[in-house]
């Protein structure tokens, strides 16, 4: 066999090059697709995608009725002579135990906190009554905050868990979803109370600073 000429070699080392590549590219296809494959297949991973759905699905129709809550009062004006505005959907939030949990709070503070004449209509829309809502909410107790209106900390108002998660077993009936309450926990309710201790103190201290400045300036 002759001796290749420098550019038969290049031309034959190229060609190899590029012969490989195609074959590692095609390994490294079918070494993914057996890694998908296998995956797919595992109950596990299906279990906890039709999780994932439908939390997202109940995430979303909790959304989807606050906001139509919110249209309907949007579309029947009333008068707030405190605000000197119309008035508006006001619902609460409870950020500390997950997204559903949170949008359910705001739900029944926002149906709560209407005006007689929003508060009909929003409680047909739902399905939801009243007396449910009052309880849901009492339950939740309230974090300890400053009131600027009284220049005061205003002491918090302890949290009734076991209640709580039977009167959202209750509203989750009426609402026809099952909400994740996996965050509603005694310990998340005793973080939430720390922030709010912290937050209303230093409310509190920055107030009563201003006060004395413009006493000062007085």
């Amino acid at each position: 066999m002759s001796q290749l000429n420098l550019q038969e070699l290049k031309a034959k080392v190229a060609e190899l090059t590029a012969s490989n590549l195609i074959k590692i590219k095609e390994a490294a296809e079918i070494a993914k697709l057996n890694a998908i494959l296998k995956l797919e297949s595992n109950e596990a991973l299906l279990t906890a995608k039709a999780r994932l759905l439908v939390s997202g699905e109940v995430t979303t129709y909790l959304e989807k009725l606050i906001a139509e809550c919110s249209a309907i009062i949007s579309s029947m004006p009333v008068h707030n002579k405190k605000t000197r505005e119309n008035r508006k959907w006001n619902g609460s939030h409870r950020y500390n135990f997950g997204n559903q949990v949170d949008a359910l709070y705001e739900l029944a503070t926002g149906i709560m906190y209407a005006c007689q004449e929003h508060k009909d209509l929003l409680l047909s829309h739902t399905g939801l009554n009243m007396e449910l809502l009052t309880q849901m909410v009492e339950a939740f107790g309230n974090p300890s905050y400053y009131s600027r209106n009284n220049n005061v900390v205003v002491e918090a108002q302890p949290a009734n868990v076991v209640e709580l998660n039977t009167i959202i077993q209750v509203m989750q009936s009426q609402l026809g979803v099952t909400i994740d309450t996996s965050k509603l926990t005694a310990n998340n309710f005793e973080l939430e109370s720390v922030r709010a201790e912290i937050k209303a103190a230093k409310d509190n201290e920055e107030a009563r600073e201003a006060i004395e400045e413009a006493d000062l300036e007085l």
